[in-house]
């Protein structure tokens, strides 16, 4: 199973995939970023609002800030708190190569994009309600607790590359998603 999970795009993974990510997640969940690190080139978060049930929509709220800054004001002993938002932010940034590649060749060639797969829609939408789930939890006082509604926006910004750090005309680009909303109770 372990094998058939780490393996690359294939027939076979696309037929059994999820049924072997099923069995193996959550206890034996394999992440290579441990081994092969890269340095960071952008910066990711996600901010979000609510709906109120009178109707009026509140500002966006920066959800990981505050999480961001526990993790940097205990240097010895830093919160793991910002892995939440970043492991599920991810998830929903993040594709295998191959599938990527081949979107990127449809995209050049002008053909119809290649849809998500079950396993990309599934993993999207759990790191979707997680992230509003998270969101919803970190403003309390958004609508004096009286919350119809979450909508999470992620955003990415890519930053200048290393070579051009003494370029006062290099600009960071930022991408932006939004979610659709989603119904508070069901985030209880």
């Amino acid at each position: 199973m372990s094998a058939l999970s780490q393996a690359p795009l294939s027939p076979a993974k696309l037929k059994y995939g999820d049924a072997v990510l099923e069995y193996l997640s959550p206890y034996f969940a394999q992440n290579w970023m441990l081994f092969a690190p890269t340095p960071l080139s952008e910066g990711r978060g996600i901010i979000a609002r609510a709906e109120c049930t009178n109707g009026t929509t509140s500002e966006f709220y920066d959800v990981s800030a505050r999480s961001l800054q526990k993790a940097q004001t205990s240097r010895f002993f830093p919160s793991r708190e910002v892995r939440l938002i970043s492991g599920n932010i991810q998830q929903l940034s993040t594709n295998d190569e191959v599938l990527q590649r081949l979107r990127q060749n449809r995209k050049n060639d002008k053909k119809p994009e290649l849809p998500l797969l079950p396993h990309e829609k599934v993993t999207e939408q759990q790191a979707i309600r997680f992230l509003s789930r998270y969101a919803a939890d970190q403003m309390p006082n958004a609508c004096d607790g009286k919350i119809s509604r979450v909508q999470v926006r992620m955003y990415i910004r890519d930053l200048p590359p290393w070579s051009k750090r003494h370029d006062a005309e290099a600009k960071d680009k930022v991408k932006v998603r939004d979610f659709k909303w989603i119904d508070a109770r069901v985030l209880r």
